[in-house]
């Protein structure tokens, strides 16, 4: 028997096909699409973040907070508008302090000027004052004693109160001062002090005088034997006079009024009386003579007195005065206006 192949396929088979495959095609859809997903994702990195909210609440917040926030500025740029402006007032204060301070100090140095200005012509008129009061203190020691030694101190103390005022106008009146006090310097030493010292040795010799009293022994220097030594002892020959002095009482007499007579002297000296001095150098002589035995001694004694009663006590004076008054011209300049 002839078999007959039937074409017809097998709807079972046919329907599994198709089935499998669908799974495979969809399986790797979902491959795909995970590969997909995971490359996105890494490329992609975080998620984005979510938008603004635009929702009408979150703008009305939104808004609340700026304004707020535009208040709070306002009120920050008020109280530094305010602060600026106080500090601007107490800059214009101190400003003006500042200023009002300097003025002052001006005014102050001025002041200051002015006193040392016056205290500098004070100071000068001051030294003036001595320097003349100087001047005349010489001049009157000079015209009233002849005191040449203080009138000398006096001068050396005007030049040197003097010398601090450098003023070209005081040059020649220092120049003057110099000049005045060199001529006093080159005067020759003061009568009355050699007066003195010859009233000073005479006081000195008296005790080696040889005395005119009856039993008073030779003067020193005297030669002879001893027996005229032994003579003169027992016979004295002697002038008769009614000056001698013999008895002890009258010789004590004597050698007092002695020594008032060289007192008296010496109190003429002082005052340069010429007259009262002389006179008592004549009665000073007349008690020597009368006190003392006539020996080599005696005689240089009474010849010296007799030296010294030719002298005058006033010493020779220089011109004085034209330092006082130039100084005193130089002043009323200074004072005319």
């Amino acid at each position: 028997m002839d078999t007959e192949h039937d074409d017809t396929p097998d709807p079972r088979k046919t329907r599994r096909g198709p089935g499998v495959l669908t799974w495979l095609l969809a399986l790797l859809v979902l491959v795909a699409l995970a590969a997909g997903g995971a490359w996105w994702w890494n490329q992609r990195g975080a998620p984005a973040e979510a938008g603004p909210d635009l929702s009408p609440e979150a703008l009305d917040a939104r808004l609340l907070e700026a304004e707020q926030a535009i208040a709070s500025l306002r009120r920050n740029q008020q109280g530094i508008e305010q602060r600026l402006g106080d500090t601007q007032a107490r800059t214009s204060l101190l400003r003006e302090e500042v200023l009002g301070v300097g003025q002052r100090a001006a005014i102050l140095e001025d002041n200051l000027r002015e006193l040392s200005t016056q205290a500098a012509e004070g100071a000068q008129a001051l030294r003036l004052d001595e320097v003349e009061l100087l001047l005349g203190l010489a001049q009157a020691r000079l015209a009233a004693d002849g005191d040449t030694a203080g009138a000398i101190r006096a001068t050396a103390l005007a030049q040197q109160a003097l010398a601090p005022l450098t003023d070209p106008q005081f040059i020649s009146l220092r120049q003057t001062i110099g000049q005045e006090l060199a001529a006093l310097r080159a005067l020759p030493e003061d009568p009355r002090n050699l007066a003195a010292g010859e009233l000073d040795a005479l006081e000195t010799t008296l005790p080696r005088l040889a005395s005119r009293a009856p039993g008073a022994p030779p003067a020193a220097g005297e030669s002879g034997s001893g027996w005229q030594r032994v003579l003169d002892a027992v016979v004295q020959v002697r002038p008769s006079s009614s000056k001698d002095l013999i008895s002890p009482a009258d010789r004590a007499t004597g050698e007092a009024t002695l020594a008032l007579e060289l007192a008296l002297a010496r109190t003429a000296l002082e005052r340069r009386d010429d007259g009262a001095f002389q006179a008592s150098l004549v009665r000073i002589d007349q008690w020597l003579q009368r006190l003392y035995a006539d020996d080599a001694l005696l005689r240089e004694r009474r010849e010296r007195l007799s030296a010294l009663a030719g002298r005058s006590l006033a010493p020779p004076l220089p011109d004085q005065g034209a330092a006082l008054q130039q100084l005193r011209d130089l002043r009323r300049g200074r004072a005319a206006p």
